[in-house]
């Protein structure tokens, strides 16, 4: 796998199996008002993600970060630290046997400062300033090691030197007490002698060499330390505003959750009031349904009447019978219809109730989260899918002789469909289909086939494919 270019400095240095990418299989697209260098930044992210080889779950759960924020950090809504690259960079390079380079580490840490430059100046500085402390402490801690190394060598070579000093006293009281040496023994006592000197000169040199150096290295420390506590109150006075910027942010988070969860509620509350229309359409249904059996009961009512009134005496009974069984399918159908209208009411304010209920609870968590953020705000100023419907399995189509009862509900059909009637016959002889946007009523069922009315003729036949039905209840 060839990598960037980028990631290995660009100068020919070590190559890389890292890339920027945008596009990671389990991570959504990335928002398009992301600023450019967040982008960036968010791509080589991304990039070192997959290099990984582990899904988000596992990445937070073997660094222990939750889940959440690496969601939130892959996707640009939030900046990490400088602790998140570092994980990323070495379990990126683990997973693919390579070495962390500085070359690697310097162009993440860069496109993180340029992130931040970008989205949050302040904690930009902050994070500047805690590299130069860094920094600062690495020099004096360095430092501090040279001058421990100095005095043991500027020790060592005093120890040296009093032991040639030693060494030519003695050599100098040897040869005052031996008068009776010969002049070669005596030539080579002072040549030794000599020696000594120039040996114990050349150790003071070195100790007055290492004793300079020493001083140097006391003022690099000091120094250091000087630096170090300059920087630490140079964070402290860039903390407050890094996080009153970082506290901004989260309120920024929060309001945008809230007016996502108030665009919920808003669709919600369209689809309630498109069922609340759909219901009142099928009340004005059942009242024209009601109306027109009405005036059909009328009609035939004053047609048995008009016959009864030249039929003869003998037939008198009979039509009486048929008259009062007339008028008791009337009132029988008006006590229907009128339940009918009753319970599609009662569906009706079942619906209001239900948008009423979501949009105060939307209004109650708003309110919540925007009182939580600022309360966190005031404390610190104080301080300082479409995923698609599954495809049902093929039902089988074959019908038994045998009828199920069931709890009726209403259905309606996403096309037009065949629908058998009950008493025999063909579907073109019938001529029945079930069309969309008309509400019809479940009343049994025949193995996987529905018993269904049609309540506008009082028809009732067989629909055998029952798939993608959309329904509610009687």
């Amino acid at each position: 796998m060839h990598g960037d270019e980028r990631w290995s400095g660009g100068d020919g240095g070590q190559e890389t199996p890292f890339e920027d990418v945008e596009d990671v299989a389990g991570l959504g697209t990335l928002p398009d008002d992301l600023q450019p260098e967040v982008r960036e930044f968010v791509c080589a992210l991304r990039g070192l993600f997959k290099a990984t080889k582990k899904t988000l779950r596992q990445f937070a759960a073997y660094h222990h970060i939750s889940a959440p924020s690496v969601s939130r950090y892959l996707s640009g809504k939030r900046l990490p630290d400088k602790n998140f690259i570092d994980a990323l960079l070495k379990s990126a390079c683990k997973a693919h046997d390579v070495d962390l380079t500085p070359d690697v580490q310097a162009h993440a840490y860069r496109l993180h400062r340029e992130a931040l430059l970008a989205q949050q100046p302040g904690r930009y500085a902050m994070q500047m300033a805690s590299d130069r402390l860094e920094e600062a402490i690495l020099k004096r801690e360095q430092a501090e090691l040279q001058i421990r190394d100095l005095r043991l060598s500027v020790s060592d070579q005093k120890h040296e030197l009093n032991r040639l000093e030693r060494q030519k006293r003695e050599i100098e009281r040897n040869a005052a007490n031996e008068r009776g040496q010969t002049a070669a023994e005596i030539e080579i006592y002072c040549g030794r002698q000599r020696d000594l000197e120039e040996q114990c000169d050349e150790l003071r040199e070195e100790i007055d060499r290492l004793e300079a150096d020493l001083a140097e290295a006391e003022r690099d420390r000091d120094d250091a330390r000087d630096r170090c506590a300059e920087l630490e109150r140079e964070i402290a006075n860039v903390e407050v505003d890094a996080e009153r910027e970082a506290l901004e942010v989260r309120v920024k988070e929060a309001r945008r959750e809230v007016a996502d969860a108030s665009e919920l509620a808003e669709e919600r509350l369209v689809e309630l009031r498109r069922a609340a229309e759909q219901a009142e359409g099928l009340r004005d249904e059942a009242a024209r349904e009601a109306q027109a059996k009405r005036e059909a009961a009328d009609a035939i009512f004053e047609e048995t009447r008009a016959k009864a009134a030249q039929a003869a005496a003998d037939f008198e009974t009979n039509l009486a019978k048929r008259r009062e069984q007339s008028e008791r399918d009337l009132a029988l159908r008006q006590q229907k219809a009128e339940k009918r209208l009753t319970e599609i009411e009662h569906r009706a304010e079942q619906l209001r109730l239900e948008a009423e209920k979501l949009r105060t609870d939307a209004e109650r968590r708003a309110r919540q989260t925007v009182e939580t953020a600022q309360r966190q705000a005031d404390d610190i100023a104080a301080g300082s899918a479409t995923s698609t419907r599954p495809e049902p399995e093929p039902r089988d189509i074959r019908e038994p002789q045998t009828e199920e009862a069931i709890k009726p509900f209403w259905f309606a059909v996403p096309e037009t469909r065949p629908f058998r009637p009950l008493n025999g016959g063909s579907v073109d002889e019938q001529g029945m289909e079930l069309t969309p946007g008309t509400w019809y009523l479940a009343v049994g069922r025949r193995g996987n086939a529905l018993i269904a009315e049609n309540r506008m003729t009082g028809l009732r036949g067989i629909l055998n494919d029952t798939t993608g039905l959309q329904r509610t209840t009687y």
